[in-house]
């Protein structure tokens, strides 16, 4: 009978001696190893699962001890370095048997038959495999799958006993000075073989698909949880549909999130330069932070844009060469405050015949976008003024890039851009988002004590409590008023009530404002026609001849230049505000509609309170009110904060800036903690972005306050009904103000008296409704599905972060038929795939589609399923997009995958699956 021995050597006789070729190498060592009795040992460059996979087979009831080198990261690195690298290879790649290659590793491992030792440190490059005393292979084939099979390979078979008992003693040598990795490696598989839960899952890709890749510039505004969240999002739209929407409450750093994204697109070769249209007081800013960025920029002050031709602003004609050459190079436009853009067209109020006419600034606009390098992302606060198209007109200047509904979209102007009916379809829209201050306190915020604050680097910046004011105030001169509106005496010679009481409508915003914004009312329509200050009306005339409008109005005006400071009630509440800040030196902001009030402010407060130091934006000239130059604005503005603008704190500081809304916009004001409201607007924007001046984080906890003035009657007459401007013009803008803060979430105005607002307990739990403030828990539905859903990994992101790569789980889903999410990495990019078992189809969903079909709560249990069998679902999804996207899968990692399982399915998902022959499985190693 023939001995062991004698079996063994018979084999090593048959096989080659030396090989240049593919696949030689495995079948040599498959049939080496099978032959072997006692202990296999194997030094090897690069050690992979796949190549475990291989050959685990006929290693059974041998002992194995395996020596890696090749890389030398340093002996103190070494170990995990190597471990991380077998990680990171498992997950790399198709690999179908993968979970049983692991399973059989891991066992035996825990019996003591396989033993692995970094040897990298100790710059082993070796590729020698010895089987007990009796052969040896040398050669360049490490054990890995690409080694074994795909590579060609040398190699040698020696079988002379005395050489192989020389690298035997050369093995144990080396072995002896290596370091054992094997209970880390053991640990690390065990971690591997886990399941998982949904949730991690779920977190897993929130990080993943929220996770920005460093970039290399030298901007030192680095962005914070929340602007992180706000820069992935904006990102996404842009590459995936060209430009983006981001309405973000005021204060919550829209500049550097658009300077971080145009970073991103430059240094990813997106862009070349950077266009900036916005507001005049932001220009230097914008300007400022796009060259700390290294980043070229040109900056447009948005009024230009409606100027008739270039002579009338020289910034148009640089525009205009822009635009010529646009081709030459890939621009990204950003539209600072654009809700400025919400009318796109214009009527002719004197000719409503004809049709309305397209504004100038949307023309140019249209010009520039023809271009298809063009990006564009738009910034807004406060989107909603009047109605549904202000944020339509605003929509139409990204990107049409919207599925369109109508037939022959291609015959259709418009026909993809996009639009919403209903202001609650804004947060749906997938080239838009919306995240609001209270959100970020209620869920990126962290509390000390009663107040909330955001980490800025090491500087905590706390976000403030509200207290809303509204104080009502009687109208002067009532009666005398009141009779001259009833009667008709501001009314014009036209039929259509919005020219009839253009006038009238002038009266009562003045009437409302100051003494002097009225008087100068009264004064041009006495004047008009044919005074040096009279109201140029073309062919329309009022009703009332000039000398019957002097005798009525007259005597009216000489009533209000006999009014002095101190008998003005609704001065005399300003005064007894700032007299209340004064002790406690807190600055106050004052808007105004008119700019004789401004004026009318600084005077009298200067005779009254002299004492306090004030700063305008107006000056009166002989005849008229004048906007002061920008630049002695802007010095006025750091003089009065600034703290918010990196001025000189001293006693030359201004204690009250008083404006007209021009300077509502942009600005950062958050020095002083008062913003009062001396005359309402006709919209809700005014009002929010007045609030956000100083509605931003603050270096300590504070409150700020808003206060409000609001115009009442007191006499019992029609007027009580008819001046729908002054009575009911509160009702109306807080009425419009309840849609407006879907988008804002935070509100600005009350019809009550006071109201404190803690703004951690506010996200989407106030809204305004016919004049009153329901406190109604609205959960988050008014912010971007996106947010909500990167709110639960804020109050998660440290466990996120620990949670591992290539993970596994299920799920049911309330779908009849079974899927599979699998998320993976190609070229740093991560993609989220969901695999319909049935169908066969492959599809990639947008991130907030995605986040809907994987949600879930930490508590969601672990579906039952095969997960071997998930294993080889989540191959056939990577193999499905690998071929679609002519993609080699060695090039492609996994970061996880979760089964969706039907609630009706039974416990068994081999009906899906697709048999696989051995010939099939051993391809997947191509």
């Amino acid at each position: 009978m023939t001995n062991s021995t004698e079996l063994s050597r018979d084999i090593f006789d048959s096989l080659p001696k030396t090989w240049f070729d593919r696949g030689t190498a495995f079948s040599v060592l498959s049939s080496c190893f099978q032959a072997g009795r006692e202990h296999i040992r194997m030094g090897t460059g690069f050690f992979t699962i796949k190549g475990w996979g291989l050959i685990r087979k006929y290693t059974s009831g041998k002992r194995v001890y395996l020596l890696v080198g090749i890389n030398d990261p340093g002996e103190a690195r070494a170990r995990k370095a190597l471990i991380n690298e077998i990680m990171r290879d498992l997950r790399t790649g198709l690999d179908r048997d993968r979970r049983q290659a692991v399973l059989d590793l891991v066992q035996k491992m825990e019996s003591g038959e396989f033993r692995i030792f970094d040897a990298r440190a100790m710059a082993h490059h070796a590729k020698i495999y010895l089987i007990d005393c009796k052969a040896m292979i040398i050669g360049s084939s490490n054990t890995t799958g690409y080694g074994l099979i795909d590579q060609i390979e040398t190699g040698s078979l020696v079988t002379d006993i005395q050489e192989i008992a020389a690298r035997l003693d050369n093995f144990e040598a080396y072995f002896a000075q290596a370091r054992d990795i094997t209970q880390e490696l053991l640990e690390a598989l065990r971690r591997w073989l886990e399941l998982a839960r949904p949730w991690d899952i779920y977190l897993k890709t929130m990080l993943a698909l929220g996770n920005l890749q460093p970039i290399e510039a030298n901007y030192k505004k680095q962005p914070v949880s929340y602007q992180v969240d706000m820069i992935a999002q904006t990102l996404r739209h842009i590459r995936e549909f060209g430009g983006s929407m981001l309405v973000a409450s005021t204060g919550l750093g829209k500049t550097v999130v658009a300077v971080h994204v145009a970073l991103h697109l430059h240094q990813e070769g997106e862009i070349d330069n950077v266009m900036v249209i916005g507001p005049k007081p932001v220009r230097d800013m914008w300007k400022r932070e796009m060259r700390n960025a290294g980043i070229p920029c040109e900056y447009f002050v948005r009024q230009a844009f409606d100027k008739e031709s270039s002579a009338r602003d020289g910034s148009i004609k640089l525009f205009e060469e822009i635009v010529e050459n646009i081709h030459e190079q890939r621009w990204l436009i950003i539209i600072d405050e654009s809700h400025q853009f919400r009318n796109r067209y214009k009527q002719d109020l004197f000719n409503m015949k004809k049709q309305p006419k397209e504004a100038q600034a949307f023309i140019r606009l249209r010009t520039l976008f023809q271009n298809s390098n063009i990006k564009r992302l738009l910034l807004t606060g406060s989107p909603y003024a009047k109605n549904i198209e202000n944020i339509n007109n605003q929509l139409h200047l990204l990107p049409h890039t919207s599925e369109s509904r109508v037939l022959l979209p291609n015959f259709v102007e418009d026909a993809q851009s996009w639009r919403i009916n209903e202001t609650d379809e804004f947060i749906q829209l997938p080239v838009a988002s919306q995240l609001t201050t209270p959100h970020v306190a209620k869920y990126y915020g962290q509390v000390d004590g009663e107040e909330i604050y955001i980490k800025f680097g090491e500087e905590k910046r706390y976000i403030p409590k509200v207290r809303l004011h509204s104080i009502n105030f009687p109208l002067s001169l009532e009666t005398e008023l009141t009779s001259a509106i009833v009667t008709g005496y501001f009314d014009l010679n036209s039929r259509k009530p919005m020219f009839r009481k253009c006038i009238e409508k002038l009266v009562k915003i003045g009437w409302a404002s100051s003494p002097w914004a009225i008087r100068g009312v009264l004064e041009r329509i006495i004047d008009t026609p044919g005074g040096t200050n009279q109201y140029d009306f073309k062919k329309l005339q009022f009703v009332f001849s000039r000398h019957e409008r002097q005798q009525i109005l007259a005597p009216i005006i000489e009533r209000l230049k006999e009014e002095t400071f101190e008998s003005d009630i609704k001065l005399k509440a300003l005064r007894r505000i700032l007299q209340t800040l004064q002790p406690r030196a807190e600055k106050a902001i004052v808007f105004c509609e008119r700019r004789a009030t401004v004026v009318y402010l600084k005077q009298a407060l200067n005779e009254l309170m002299p004492s306090l130091r004030v700063a305008v934006t107006i000056n009166k000239t002989e005849d008229n009110y004048q906007m002061k130059e920008t630049k002695e604005i802007e010095q006025i503005i750091k003089q009065f904060a600034p703290v918010a603008n990196d001025g000189v704190v001293n006693e030359e500081n201004y204690d009250v800036f008083i404006s007209t809304d021009a300077h509502g916009v942009g600005v950062s004001m958050q020095d002083a903690s008062v913003v009062i409201n001396y005359d309402i607007d006709w919209t809700p924007i005014s009002p929010i972005q007045r609030a956000g001046r100083i509605l931003r984080f603050w270096h300590s906890p504070r409150t700020v306050e808003l206060y409000t003035f609001v115009p009442t009657l007191t006499d019992e007459t029609t007027l009580r009904y008819d001046l729908l401007g002054v009575v009911r013009r509160w009702e109306n803008l807080i009425a419009r103000h309840g849609e407006s803060r879907k988008f804002t979430d935070l509100p600005v105005l009350t019809a009550g008296n006071i109201q404190e607002i803690n703004m951690s307990d506010v996200a989407s739990q106030v809204t305004i409704k016919s004049g009153q403030l329901d406190l109604e828990d609205l959960a988050d539905f008014d912010i971007s599905p996106y947010y909500q859903h990167t709110a639960k990994l804020q109050l998660n992101r440290d466990y996120a972060k620990s949670i591992s790569s290539d993970i596994i789980s299920a799920k049911t889903n309330s779908e009849n038929i079974p899927s599979i999410y699998v998320l993976l990495n190609y070229d740093g990019k991560y993609h989220g795939l969901v695999y319909n078992l049935k169908t066969k189809q492959l599809r990639e969903p947008d991130v907030v589609k995605l986040l809907e079909l994987i949600s879930c709560t930490e508590d969601t249990e672990t579906a039952f399923v095969d997960f071997e069998q998930v294993e080889q679902l989540s191959d056939a999804c990577i193999q499905a997009w690998c071929e679609r996207e002519g993609v080699n899968p060695e090039e492609v990692t996994r970061e996880c995958a979760l089964y969706l399982k039907p609630e009706d399915e039974g416990d068994n998902i081999k009906d899906w699956l697709n048999p696989q022959s051995d010939d099939q499985k051993a391809s997947l190693y191509d």
